[in-house]
């Protein structure tokens, strides 16, 4: 994540603007790996819970695209 956000206020951040700050999008908010990932890290960085659900049509069919998309990449 410190990569990330150096990189985009280096190369991609006005002048003028705030420095980046970064999400970490996870299922468990008091999860060991947040805390590393976070340990010694000066740059503001949220950490919040998500959770996407589509519903199981929805899901199926963007399955079969994907597949149908890497079947057709691959010929």
């Amino acid at each position: 994540m410190n990569l990330y956000l150096s990189l985009l206020d280096r190369m991609e951040k006005g002048e003028k603007e705030n420095p980046s700050i970064g999400i970490i999008l996870c299922a468990d908010k008091d999860h060991l790996d947040v805390e590393i990932a976070l340990q010694d890290i000066n740059k503001p960085i949220g950490v919040a819970e998500y959770q996407l659900l589509l519903p199981k049509e929805q899901l199926q069919a963007l399955i079969v695209n994907e597949i149908n998309e890497s079947e057709n990449d691959s010929e």
